[in-house]
């Protein structure tokens, strides 16, 4: 048994997420320091977006809303004094992992919905509202607010004992893994999809992770993609390698087998996305990832996350693509990232290489994405991660997040 919970903080009078880099700082901080010192062992907690933490108690079945509201009462507190202008409130949105971590990624009109006591259906879980002076249960209407068991009672519990590494999980019933939607602008559709793991969770849950069991994240993302062949869709399917798994003989050899389960028909329609390449690779190192995975795929697609990739080293046609993954939370550094890597779209064409844009998470971004012509992309703010492929979909660019092709996980 454990509880999980997405925690978003809203601040101002208007109740809306406010752009101000720094005063999404000082609330991770302030946030953070509460936390620290009240969320103590064997509970978890990690910041996975501005606004946002992740809330998790091995011992507890359900949260006690209630306890959070002297964190609201801290940041009113800090940041608006005992009789400002400013208003604090929290919403807690608690479900399976899944659907917590699909609500850490959502902006927009269904979050103010949700505060307002209006929903829609979108989240399949238990949603309180939480200010310095209330606390109330929207989701269902006047459900609990306690935790369950209560607090006295949670305190004598032994905790389950943590899991020991990505092996483990591989052996759960649900493995962490889901699909990004990969959309072409120029043509205003979905062409495939592309499956990955649940990388917010994974660092808040298990810190770290090794080379070693980065590889098995990889094999647990190629035997999610396998379960699906049984329900087949359209259009390609990118399945993630690590760099430096893919340049280390012994690690590499790890895939083969693994790879040679997918079907030979479907090799056409197959693309590997290689992530974590460094600002310059070498030339041998490319040579060695394109040996490897050519007679298995028809797309090699480089993940990077320097905007000054040096596309001009790799020879003319060496890879399909190359994608910028967008990271951090200073939203003038992501959009200064896009605009650094588009400025280069005539050296990529002259190079026969498509670009990309992953992780693309806000309005900002995506409309940045829009006006400088980006090829594809990828993201919350372009289609949730879900637990099924989203095939060929054409869907127009204004239409964007598409959430209704598939179960959002």
């Amino acid at each position: 048994m454990t509880a999980i919970a997405c925690l978003k903080i809203f601040v101002g009078e208007d109740q809306k997420f406010a752009d101000s880099e720094a005063l999404a700082a000082l609330v991770a901080k302030v946030a953070g320091a509460y936390l620290e010192t009240e969320w103590a062992w064997p509970r978890r907690y990690g910041l996975v977006a501005p606004y946002s933490f992740v809330l998790a108690d091995p011992r507890a079945t359900r949260l006690d809303a209630r306890e959070l509201q002297r964190m609201a009462a801290d940041l009113q507190h800090k940041m608006f004094g005992d009789k400002g202008a400013g208003e604090v409130a929290l919403l807690m949105f608690e479900g399976d992992q899944t659907d917590v971590m699909r609500f850490a990624s959502t902006h927009g009109e269904a979050l103010k919905q949700l505060l307002a006591g209006e929903d829609d259906g979108g989240f399949a879980g238990r949603v309180c509202r939480i200010t310095p002076t209330a606390v109330t249960s929207v989701k269902p209407p006047g459900g609990p607010l306690e935790g369950a068991p209560p607090a006295e009672e949670l305190a004598a519990i032994e905790p389950e004992p943590p899991l020991g590494g990505i092996s483990d999980l591989l052996d759960a019933p649900r493995p962490n893994t889901g699909w990004w939607g990969i959309y072409y602008l120029n043509k205003e559709r979905f062409v495939g999809s592309g499956v990955d793991w649940g990388m917010a969770w994974d660092d808040l849950a298990f810190g770290a992770i090794e080379d070693a069991d980065v590889a098995a994240r990889d094999l647990a993302c190629l035997a999610a993609a396998q379960e699906q062949l049984p329900r087949p869709k359209p259009g390609y399917i990118f399945l993630p390698f690590s760099f430096s798994s893919l340049v280390k003989p012994s690690v590499r050899e790890r895939y083969r087998g693994p790879i040679e389960k997918f079907p030979r028909a479907l090799r056409p329609r197959m693309a590997a996305s290689v992530y974590d390449v460094p600002r310059e690779p070498s030339y041998g190192a490319i040579g060695q990832i394109r040996g490897f995975l050519t007679p298995y795929f028809s797309l090699i697609d480089l993940h990077v996350r320097d905007p000054g990739f040096r596309i001009e080293s790799l020879p003319a046609g060496a890879v399909n693509s190359v994608t910028l993954v967008l990271e951090g939370s200073d939203e003038r550094a992501r959009l200064a990232a896009i605009t650094r890597f588009l400025k280069d779209a005539a050296v990529y064409r002259g190079k026969r290489v498509w670009q990309g844009v992953a992780m693309v998470n806000s309005l900002k971004e995506l409309d940045l994405c829009r006006r400088l012509q980006a090829p594809f992309l990828s993201g919350p703010m372009v289609a949730p991660l879900a637990n099924a492929p989203t095939g060929e979909i054409a869907c127009p660019a204004l239409n964007l997040p598409y959430r209704n092709w598939v179960d959002v996980v």
